[in-house]
């Protein structure tokens, strides 16, 4: 017969490969609140990029000819102050992962808007509530919103090239500070 340790505290009420197969089902693209804005947008025959990888902090929903980015924020993973509900176990890795995304979100936000980028943010649950209000404002941002002006060179056989900035920045940096 095994002893069982009548102290330990459960965890998890999954077994390992539950959680696993839980966890797998959370996506990161694709999700029902970015889907609606973009099915949305379509309608609308408004064209735009979707997770864009090359711009930092690869928003959700990008117009590039605006320089204009859409993030749609989870309300629990992006830690919105009033609808977060924390799970009740290991509280502390949460309460860090949550912070550190929240961190993580303001400095690709403000450094979209150093490049000349206009950044949106939606959360999940005004989405889902109000869809038609989220859209309103994405089409006044793109009437408003000046396309900007591109720096451009000659090439020696006489083309243009569009100039880049090669610049680059650490999102995994220390958010101990």
């Amino acid at each position: 017969m095994m002893w069982s340790n009548p102290f330990k505290v459960l965890m998890d009420n999954l077994t390992k490969e539950q959680r696993r197969k839980n966890m797998q089902n959370i996506r990161s693209t694709g999700t029902t609140p970015e889907r609606l804005i973009m099915k949305e947008l379509r309608k609308r025959k408004i064209y735009f990029a979707k997770n864009v990888a090359s711009i930092i902090g690869k928003p959700d929903i990008v117009f590039r000819r605006k320089k204009i980015v859409i993030f749609v924020d989870s309300d629990f993973w992006h830690g919105h102050p009033k609808r977060l509900i924390m799970p009740k176990t290991n509280v502390e890795y949460w309460e860090n992962k949550i912070f550190r995304n929240k961190k993580r979100d303001k400095v690709v936000s403000n450094f979209l808007k150093k490049e000349g980028w206009k950044v949106i943010r939606f959360w999940e649950f005004d989405i889902k509530k109000n869809p038609q209000k989220c859209i309103n404002k994405i089409l006044k941002v793109l009437k408003s919103w000046p396309r900007p002006k591109r720096l451009t060179t000659r090439t020696s056989s006489g083309g243009r090239s569009t100039l880049r900035t090669g610049r680059s920045i650490n999102l995994f940096m220390s958010f101990t500070d």
